[in-house]
């Protein structure tokens, strides 16, 4: 058995099993969008638990459910007599379960089965940690002369490197897998998904200059962005930037993703974080940097726990279709993100209403979208109403291609 198994032992689905051969995630609760959907057991939420299965591994996490989730007979969530779920949410912790465990809520009961792990054969050379100052240590990748580290993120660390053959500037960001999960099938799975991102050529993309693994790590060359990351702007700029800014960022930014688009790559990991800026003044130009790394990363099973965004605040950016069905990807839900993503830059605030609800997952699985009108930021109703569709938590509702957006953004820009 090569997957993550969960049979109902008990219950009114009882027999039936769910099984998970990659990186996926599954939802419970009487909700009928959920993946076992119990509608008539009164001690169930709505959304009651999501579970994230990445073989070998499973981990689960109690949606700020109102009577609890039992791991062999251990109450994980719930709330206490007189507790509030901001209280109740507080003590919540996700468990990472084992093989054998059982999961009780309400009437039903699972059974888990996990795989055993296969760790393959490891494919680690070249390179090794050279220290370059007391207590710190830079990679040493072969090609390049790795000068300092510029910036760190969920999904690694970026350096400023220069090219050995002729000193061309670049950042170098590097990928640590969890190291349970390298084995040269899936590093081979992952280099090849990314040579298709990397062959992306456009004005508006980040441009990918070299990519390899070494000594456990997965590195990649992409051109330097002087300017920083439109979050770093923001932070430069009191936290909001001013419509025509971020406008421009924006529409730029789609002009980007239109194109990878029309070559079926999807990014999936949109943010302030990585739409980088290079130039300044009219010649700011913004570029989306890590096309397919958080994506193929993740599909690939190489990045551990992350479906729920639990890092970095990817939530603040991820629409609903995304954590209930993990493995597809659309581009319809980038346009989410990259309205996200504008919405961030235009009020410092998040596209949901966390503060209502007892797990940051719920806001995302329960449409907490907040109107940006009601962020306190003037905007011109033809301009709120662009981006209050950009994030519509219906797909059907939202612009369903990143030219669609971009020319209705264009259109009340001032």
């Amino acid at each position: 058995m090569s997957a993550v198994r969960l049979e109902v032992t008990r219950g009114p689905q009882a027999g039936k099993v769910f099984e998970f051969p990659a990186h996926d995630t599954f939802i419970f609760g009487r909700s009928g969008e959920c993946h076992c959907a119990i509608p008539d057991d009164p001690y169930i939420s709505a959304n009651h638990f999501l579970l994230e299965a990445n073989p070998p591994d499973c981990e689960l996490r109690d949606l700020g459910s109102k009577n609890g989730t039992r791991v062999n007979g251990e109450l994980c969530g719930g709330r206490t007599k007189g507790e509030d779920h901001r209280q109740a949410a507080k003590r919540a912790r996700p468990v990472r379960l084992k093989d054998g465990d059982l999961i009780t809520a309400g009437q039903t009961e699972f059974k888990v089965s996990l795989p055993r792990p296969d760790p393959g054969p490891a494919t680690k050379t070249l390179a090794r940690p050279a220290a370059s100052a007391p207590g710190e240590a830079l990679p040493q990748v072969p090609g390049w002369r790795v000068e300092k580290e510029v910036a760190k993120g969920g999904m690694g660390t970026v350096y400023l490197a220069f090219r050995e053959g002729d000193g061309e500037r670049t950042a170098l960001k590097v990928v640590r897998p969890e190291a349970a999960r390298m084995n040269k099938h899936l590093i081979d799975l992952f280099l090849r998904e990314m040579k298709v991102s990397l062959g992306l050529r456009h004005p508006n993309i980040v441009r990918f200059l070299d990519e390899g693994f070494s000594d456990g790590v997965f590195y990649f060359a992409m051109e330097f962005c002087e300017s920083g990351s439109a979050a770093e702007l923001m932070e430069k700029n009191g936290g909001r930037l001013e419509l025509s800014l971020a406008g421009r960022i924006a529409a730029q930014a789609l002009e980007g993703l239109g194109y990878a688009h029309s070559r079926s790559i999807v990014h999936r990991d949109l943010k302030p974080h990585n739409i980088l800026l290079h130039g300044e003044g009219p010649a700011l130009q913004a570029k989306l940097a890590d096309f397919g790394i958080a994506k193929d990363f993740s599909l690939a099973g190489m990045s551990g726990m992350t479906a729920s965004g639990s890092g970095g605040g990817t939530l603040y950016f991820m629409p609903k279709e995304q954590l209930r069905d993990f493995r597809k990807t659309r581009p319809v839900s980038d346009v989410f993100s990259l309205g996200a993503c504008l919405y961030n830059m235009l009020t410092n605030e998040p596209v949901y209403d966390f503060e209502s609800v007892a797990d940051p997952c719920l806001a995302v699985l329960q449409d907490k979208v907040v109107p940006i009108g009601r962020r306190g930021v003037r905007l011109p109703e033809p301009v709120a109403a662009v981006i209050d569709k950009s994030v519509a938590p219906d797909m059907s509702r939202r612009f369903q291609t990143a030219a669609e957006f971009r020319q209705a953004l264009q259109s009340v820009l001032p």
